[in-house]
């Protein structure tokens, strides 16, 4: 199972929240859903959402291409 980190100040201002509520709904034995302080990416915080997987910081412009890099990310789609 792969950690997905998601930084709180960017699910605050993004749609990442429906991000994790669709990982933690669908995918929850594929992926665990990790809710962090900050990553110190503040410029990049407020605009769009992101998440880390391991050292990795992936983003996208909105919840849907985010969700499709995550499962990606973890080898869940091709």
């Amino acid at each position: 199972m792969r950690v997905a980190k998601f930084c709180e100040r960017n699910i605050k201002v993004t749609d990442a929240d429906k991000v994790i509520d669709l990982l933690r709904l669908h995918y929850q034995n594929d992926v665990d859903v990790r809710i962090v302080d900050c990553f110190s990416r503040c410029l990049e915080c407020r605009v769009r959402p992101f998440f880390r997987i391991q050292l990795t910081t992936i983003e996208a412009n909105d919840a849907r291409i985010l969700i499709n890099k995550i499962l990606q990310t973890v080898k869940l789609l091709p």
